[in-house]
């Protein structure tokens, strides 16, 4: 018979064993401080008094972070869209219509303090990344006109003088992928460091085209090759002065500017699946399904983009100055099969895509303060300039070729503005904040052709230009509940320029400038002595003059979109996200979105395919040739989406780590366009992804295994409603969904 005094005694230091291991447990576990300059100077995430999502080298590992299309899945209320090479970026109500050269985001993308210039851009690699912030909401006193919806700061690393460092990775996947991607750090001496980093990703095409044998003219691959080199100088502790060079080179097929299939179409306010335009001499099978489609004219997306960058860090004791110097310079081509089958002329079509030259200049002056006391304060100048030379294609005896009728000049825009931010603390534990920004804005039409010569030139200096200014502003409060809950309410301004339309006589020549008043109350918590950190934030933002979408038809087969001022739009919601340790090796993070966005009074060009459109629109009054969208969603506007990342760390024998890694999101119904009609309409769906991860026990070398959309779910990310050229009477919905399922295995080496 066991002893019951021993056992007793046995269980009781069980207990107490157990005890004690948690509390040493609880005391050594917890979440790393992110440190996040969204507010242009170095502080807590949980010490920021706006929404802020911010992920680290690891974090951006985890979840498979290599571009923009994937941050959708770990920020709360941030929808990605896509058509063609373009980048539509939807969160809080507004999202992203005009796209190309010229167009402006509503979400500012920098890298580096520098802009990133377009949408086409926007979907550049992310390479040897430090850290990326999203911050949600207006972010205009700091960062000016194109951050209307918000800010993405993707923050690359520096080269260091500690000592050698270097990475290498490769990857295999479905679609015939490789990925290589290097890092090398090198100092060179005492006070000069140079970080090199390159990378090489292609596969084949998502979208089977069935029309030629093989690969080779299958849509939406990539062959992208990447390149920076950062030499970084710091003679003293208070000086440094980097100069960053970067290219980045795509040669692919794409697959179309607008999306690269029509899904169906509206004739008299009849509503017919498949595509409704397509030639006579089409196929009867040409589009199989979202990823499987067949063309007869093989498309083509090739982007070129260097950048120079000089950045400057002087400590002067009361305040540091900062200053960040770039010049870019793009070129880009996008050409599709216009027509959407594999049927008509494959060597000569009216329209196929548009080319384009662009040169921008930027500089940003930052005057930040040092000094301890009550009063914290930054003083800021930028400047932006942009020129842009772009043209619409035709195919002609199978060479592309620019049209007569769109030989034009130049695109210019440039912006001044003058910022101040400052916080003032009251008492240890309540503060108030506030900015103000006065931004300036000009843009010029491309030169009108002189039709007296045949073919017509651009008659230079004689565009049309137009000019904005706006004085935005911040305020706010902070206050510290206790040492680990900060509550704050903000109330802010936004503004996204105005801008010409060069497209044709019956086209407003100009738009006005769209606003945003935004509101935002928000607490920042942190729990279960640091394993917890709960941030939640309530919004209304109250959208003014926005701009709207529509099309017009220029004559052989083309069809242009311009910009004009639409209305009203108001959005509220919630939006809750968490990062927790609940056990020794477990981490979970996890967030909610919940929004009500609807447009008020909002017209844009009525669609004669939709009819009457329930009353929206009367295609027999010329003195009223809108369609109201009153009452509807903007697109990708989802009213409640979630997300979750999972992970678990098994430590193995050998000191090696085991990870398996479940990522999943639920997207609730939304419309793909600002026009809500049948076809348009996403289901709620959710997609996952799962990672099998080995980490040796040094850290250096880590292999994974890896499956994205596990579902294979098709999500519609863009929807245009447009009336195809010479086909006035219909109302077509051309189609951009995301990608398959896709599966890889991947290895890395690094030395720190």
């Amino acid at each position: 018979m066991k002893n019951p005094t021993r056992q007793l005694r046995n269980l009781v230091c069980a207990v107490v064993a157990l005890v004690l291991g948690q509390s040493l447990w609880a005391q050594e576990l917890a979440i790393e401080e992110i440190v996040v300059t969204a507010s242009k100077r170095s502080e807590s995430i949980q010490d920021v008094s706006t929404s802020v999502t911010a992920f680290s080298e690891e974090d951006l590992q985890l979840g498979g972070i290599e571009d923009v299309s994937r941050l959708e899945h770990m920020v709360p209320g941030m929808r990605f869209g896509q058509s063609g090479h373009e980048v539509r970026l939807a969160v809080r109500g507004t999202r992203t219509n005009n796209v190309g050269t010229e167009a402006e985001q509503v979400v500012g993308i920098f890298e580096d303090g520098v802009y990133v210039p377009t949408t086409t851009q926007a979907l550049g690699a992310y390479v040897d990344v430090q850290r990326i912030e999203v911050l949600r909401g207006p972010q205009g006193t700091l960062y000016g006109r194109n951050t209307f919806g918000g800010t993405i700061n993707i923050i690359t690393n520096e080269p260091s003088l500690e000592g050698l460092e270097y990475s290498v990775s490769g990857l295999y996947g479905a679609f015939n992928r490789y990925r290589v991607e290097g890092m090398l750090n090198l100092p060179l001496g005492d006070t000069l460091a140079l970080r090199v980093a390159a990378l090489s990703d292609t596969h084949d095409g998502y979208i089977e085209n069935t029309n030629a044998p093989g690969t080779a003219d299958d849509l939406n691959d990539k062959d992208m090759q990447f390149f920076r080199a950062t030499l970084k100088w710091q003679p003293t502790d208070s000086f440094d002065v980097s100069v960053r060079v970067g290219s980045s080179t795509v040669d692919s097929n794409g697959s179309a500017i607008w999306g690269y299939q029509q899904i169906g179409g509206y004739v008299g306010g009849v509503y017919r699946q498949g595509h409704q335009f397509a030639p006579a001499d089409a196929s009867d099978n040409f589009d199989q399904g979202p990823w499987k489609v067949s063309r007869n004219l093989a498309s083509l997306a090739n982007i070129d983009s260097t950048s120079t960058t000089l950045s400057l860090n002087w400590d002067l004791n009361l305040a540091t100055l900062k200053v960040i110097y770039n010049f870019t310079d793009f070129e880009g081509q996008q050409q599709y099969d216009s027509d959407y089958s594999d049927g008509g002329d494959p060597l000569n079509n009216g329209f196929t895509g548009w080319d384009s030259e662009q040169e921008t200049w930027s500089t940003e002056v930052q005057l930040v303060s040092n000094t301890e006391g009550s009063l914290e304060w930054m003083l800021g100048y930028y400047y932006y300039e942009q020129t842009a030379n772009w043209n619409w294609n035709a195919l002609e005896n199978g060479q592309w070729a620019e049209p007569y009728w769109d030989r034009q000049g130049d695109y210019v825009s440039d912006s001044d503005g003058y910022f101040a931010n400052a916080t003032y603390s009251l008492t240890d534990e309540f503060r108030v904040i506030g900015g103000v920004r006065y931004a300036e804005d000009t843009k010029g039409q491309r030169d009108p052709l002189d039709w007296n010569v045949w073919p017509p030139v651009p008659r230079p200096g004689e565009g049309e230009t137009g000019g904005w200014d706006k004085t935005l502003w911040k305020a706010g409060i902070e206050y510290d509940v206790n040492p680990d809950v900060m509550a704050y309410g903000v109330a802010s301004t936004g503004y996204r320029a105005g801008g010409i339309n060069f497209i044709a006589e019956s086209v407003p020549l100009s738009y006005a400038p769209e606003e945003v008043t935004a509101i935002e109350a928000g607490i920042k918590t942190t729990l279960q002595d640091g394993r917890l950190v709960m941030n939640a934030a309530a919004f209304m933002n109250q959208y003014r003059d926005m701009h709207a979408q529509s099309f017009i038809f220029l004559g052989g087969g083309a069809v242009s979109e311009f910009t004009e001022n639409g209305g009203e739009l108001d959005a509220q919601g919630l939006e809750v996200e968490i990062k927790w340790l609940p056990a020794e090796n477990w981490d979970v993070n996890g967030w909610v979105s919940f929004l009500d966005a609807e447009f008020g009074e909002y017209n844009v060009s009525r669609l004669a395919g939709l009819g009457n459109a329930g009353g929206r629109q009367d295609l027999d009054d010329p003195q009223r040739p809108l369609l109201s969208l009153e009452g509807w969603a903007p697109a990708l506007s989802p009213e409640f989406s979630a997300g979750v990342q999972i992970g678990y760390d098994i430590v193995l024998g050998n000191g090696s780590v085991l990870t398996p890694f479940l990522q999943t999101t639920f997207t609730g119904k939304y419309y793909a366009h600002d026009v809500n009609v049948a076809g348009v309409d996403q289901e709620a769906h959710t997609k996952s992804d799962l990672r099998l991860i080995w980490t040796s026990a040094n850290s250096r070398i880590q292999a994974q295994a890896f499956v994205l959309n596990v579902e294979d779910e098709a999500v519609l990310n863009r929807v245009v409603v447009f009336n195809p050229g010479g086909t006035r009477d219909l109302a077509s919905l051309q189609a951009h969904w995301n990608n398959p399922r896709t599966w890889g295995v991947s290895v890395s080496y690094s030395f720190h």
